[in-house]
This record gives C-alpha cells, sequence and structure tokens, in this order.
C-alpha cells in the first residue's frame, strides 16, 4: 500500500468527514422540517386521503360506533317495555262479534216439542249472532301494576344512563386513540431520521476502514446498528398501523388510506384538585346514578310481588246487540255492567319463592352500588397518583429535550473546528432523537391519564370538548 504523508491524510480524512456531517445535518433538519407533530399519517393499500380533526372523529364515533349504538337500541327496547308495562293501569276497549248455528242436538227441547208447529211456547232460535264492545279496568291487584310501572321507569332511565356512560367512554377512547397515532407517527419519523443517519455513518465508516484508518470490527458494528435500527422503523410502523386500525374500527372506517390527523400533539391543560373531582364523579357519574336506579327498581320490583297475595279485581262495562235466543228475527241491545275478581289462595309456594329471588336481586344491586361508589373514589386516587409521575416524568423529558439538543448543536459546532470525533456527533444526534420520543410518549401518558379522569369525572373539564347530539336516541 502506498505510504501518504499524516498531515495530507488528516486534511483528505477531515474534508471527507465534514462534508458527511454536512449531508447528516442536512437530511436530519429536512427529515424534522417534513414530519410535524400537528399532522402525521401512513400510507395504506389504496383509498383517498382523509383528513381527521378530533372533533370531526368524536362526531363519526358518536354516530356509528358499534358498542355505542347497542347501548342506543337497547334503550330503545326499554323504552317500549315501557309502553307495555303501563298499559296494564289503563283502560283495555275491545270490540266482539259472532254468528253462529245450532245443531238439532243442542236444541234443548223434548223430540215430541219438535214435530210440533211454532209457536211461542216452542220457538228455539237456531241461528243468531252477538256483537258487543266492551271496556275492562283494573282496580285492585295489591299495587303490583303500579310498582311495576314504576319499576320499568327507573329500568329505561338506567338504559339511558348506560347508553351516556358509553358515550364517554367512546370520547375517551377517540381522544386516546388519537394521540396514540400521533404519538406512534412522532416515533416512526424519528426511526425514519435514525435509520437515515446510520446509512450515512455505515458509508463513512467503510470509507475509514478502507484507509485504515480504523479496525473492521468497528465498520461491523456500524452495518450492525443500521440493521437494528431498520428493524426499529419497521416495528414503529407496526405499532402505529396498530394505532390506526384502533381508530378505524372506533369510527367504523372501511377505507384504506392515508389518516392525516389535524391538530397539535401537547400535554392537556389540567388542574382539577382530587377532592373536587370525587365531588364531581359522585354528582356526574351516569353508571353512579345508574347503579342508584337498579336499587330503586329492585325495590319496586320486590314490592310488586307482594300483590300476588292480595285479590285481582276488574270491573267492566259493555254495549252489544244480538238475536234473541227465541227468534232470529228478534233483535235485543243494552249495556251490560259487571266485576270480576280473583284470589290465588293456594299456589304451592311460588310467590314465596320469588319473593326470596328478588330480595337476593335488590341486595345484590346494593352490594353492586356500594363496589361502584368506592371504585370511583379508589380509581380516582389512583389516576392522581399516576398523573403525579407522569408529569414529573413530562418535565424530565422535556428538560431533556432542551439538553440534548443544546449537546447536538455544541458537538456538531466542536467538530467543525476538530474538537470532536464523528461518533461524538452521531452519538449526540440519538441522545436528541431518543430524547423527543421518550417526551412524546410522556405527552402521550399524560393526555391518556387526563382523558381517563375526564371520564372518572362525568366528563366536565375546563377543555372538554362539546360532544355532538347525534347519539341521542
Amino acid at each position: 500500500m502506498l505510504k501518504m504523508a499524516p498531515s495530507l491524510f488528516r486534511r483528505r480524512v477531515k474534508l471527507r468527514l465534514g462534508v458527511g456531517v454536512g449531508v447528516l445535518i442536512l437530511a436530519a433538519s429536512v427529515g424534522a422540517a417534513q414530519t410535524p407533530l400537528a399532522s402525521t399519517g401512513s400510507a395504506g393499500e389504496g383509498g383517498s386521503s382523509s383528513r381527521w380533526t378530533l372533533d370531526r372523529a368524536l362526531e363519526r364515533a358518536l354516530e356509528f360506533n358499534p358498542e355505542l349504538l347497542a347501548a342506543k337500541h337497547e334503550f330503545e327496547r326499554q323504552e317500549g317495555v315501557r309502553l307495555q308495562v303501563r298499559a296494564r293501569m289503563l283502560p283495555n276497549l275491545s270490540a266482539s262479534g259472532g254468528v253462529n248455528e245450532r245443531g238439532e242436538g243442542l236444541v234443548d227441547i223434548s223430540p215430541s216439542q219438535r214435530l210440533l208447529p211454532p209457536s211461542p211456547e216452542t220457538a228455539v232460535a237456531l241461528y243468531g249472532y252477538d256483537v258487543r264492545l266492551e271496556v275492562r279496568q283494573l282496580v285492585f291487584d295489591g299495587l303490583s301494576s303500579w310498582n311495576q310501572i314504576k319499576r320499568q321507569e327507573l329500568v329505561t332511565k338506567q338504559a339511558y344512563l348506560t347508553l351516556h356512560s358509553t358515550v364517554m367512554r367512546t370520547a375517551t377512547l377517540v381522544r386516546q386513540t388519537f394521540d396514540a397515532i400521533q404519538m406512534r407517527s412522532a416515533f416512526r419519523a424519528a426511526e425514519q431520521r435514525r435509520l437515515e443517519e446510520f446509512v450515512q455513518l455505515v458509508d463513512l465508516t467503510k470509507r475509514k476502514h478502507a484507509v485504515g484508518e480504523i479496525p473492521e470490527f468497528e465498520a461491523l458494528r456500524a452495518e450492525a446498528e443500521l440493521q437494528g435500527a431498520r428493524a426499529e422503523l419497521a416495528e414503529a410502523s407496526r405499532m402505529l398501523g396498530e394505532a390506526e386500525q384502533s381508530f378505524r374500527r372506533l369510527l367504523q372506517l372501511t377505507d384504506t388510506g392515508v389518516l392525516q390527523l389535524e391538530g397539535p400533539f401537547l400535554p392537556r391543560p389540567f388542574s382539577l384538585p382530587l377532592m373536587e373531582a370525587i365531588s364531581q364523579a359522585r354528582a356526574n357519574r351516569p353508571d353512579l346514578e345508574g347503579a342508584r336506579l337498579a336499587v330503586e327498581a329492585a325495590k319496586r320490583n320486590e314490592a310488586s310481588i307482594t300483590g300476588r297475595y292480595l285479590p285481582r279485581v276488574e270491573v267492566f262495562a259493555s254495549y252489544g246487540t244480538r238475536t234473541s235466543y227465541y227468534n232470529s228475527s228478534i233483535r235485543l241491545e243494552g249495556w251490560t255492567f259487571g266485576a270480576a275478581g280473583q284470589w290465588n289462595l293456594f299456589e304451592g309456594g311460588a310467590t314465596r319463592g320469588q319473593q326470596i329471588s328478588l330480595r337476593a336481586e335488590r341486595r345484590a344491586a346494593e352490594s353492586k352500588l356500594a363496589d361502584t361508589e368506592h371504585q370511583i373514589t379508589s380509581r380516582l386516587r389512583e389516576l392522581y397518583q399516576g398523573l403525579d409521575h407522569a408529569r414529573v416524568a413530562m418535565e424530565a423529558q422535556e428538560r431533556s429535550v432542551s439538553l440534548s439538543e443544546r449537546a447536538s448543536r455544541d458537538a456538531r459546532r466542536l467538530y467543525e473546528v476538530g474538537q470532536a470525533s464523528l461518533e461524538q456527533v452521531l452519538q449526540a444526534g440519538l441522545t436528541q432523537r431518543r430524547a423527543e420520543s421518550r417526551y412524546g410518549e410522556a405527552v402521550h401518558n399524560f393526555n391518556a391519564l387526563v382523558a381517563e379522569i375526564e371520564f372518572s369525572v362525568g366528563g366536565q373539564l375546563g377543555d372538554s370538548a362539546a360532544l355532538p347530539e347525534v347519539w341521542k336516541p
């Protein structure tokens, strides 16, 4: 191998390294400029591009989310049941009519009289009709029907509260998935820039190895890091795809086009004290109110069964017209009034067994109510504890980003004057990328906890989005 003067060799290597670092810095700057956190997306296998703001995503989810639609249909079903139960207490109006012909075997006269000519004493109508309009009203059944009506009203309100709770949970999931896509998009962009840097690093290492400046294992190490960067990019793309598919499932999107999310990826402002949050949750949580209604409904159901020990009384009035039993040409009409009652004196203990069953259901509802109240308080304390740690982590990562940016700038400046190596410049750049990724993850975790608190207190925070009313039945 031809020997080269050391000073000349150093000047040429420094020239090549300076050009290489310049390319790296330019590539990183262009990549950062083309990948803003406010608008993200990944390529699909066809379909048109679609832009989504958080408000548009919420409106779409509240209109087409399958779980929300199921809750809405359940409320509609309970409303129909309420109308059915209420009908028991209202008057029942019915019309009836009939035409008949009696066979000779049903004519209650002796055979000898049948042979005689018809007379007022022996006449029997073989043909007849009967038409009437009847009104029937329940008067007393031990308040069983009344308690069932009240119970069903409570169940219907409970179904509406379940629908409202599903709306809030859907909104929370949309917020979290929206932030997750922005975070994963930022991760993927950072891994893409990291891969480009490693490509440049491998190229420079190969050149340095070719001139004998570094041993072979350094070139192999750089190649290994490049393959690792490609694996990390593939993993980041996979996780971004999972987040986008979750978003599509929530919104029931069937297209495979590019998802472009518009909006800042920043930590949400939050300053609600814990005790105030617990107070709001006890007042506004629809599932807690639904648990209270479930207890009241169980009590009404238990009270309704007591009416089976008492008689059931109905009154009726009907107006009808019919033929005479003795002459089909004679028409009779008028009012009929009356009352009917029924009292089950013995039914083998069925009512007693049902009472025991309904008492157990009422106690189970009371236990669930107490557990729901405890879970809400416990969950809020858990969320606030996690939020404190997430805020500390986010602030630390923010400082880490600031320090790593300064370190990267200083490393590039020192390299330009020959006081830092290329590896130090690249390491500083990688540290900056890692700090940015961790800061994005900290912001996502913080926002996810705020969204959970928003759901836990009943959906009322300072920056809570106004939900469209497309979900209301």
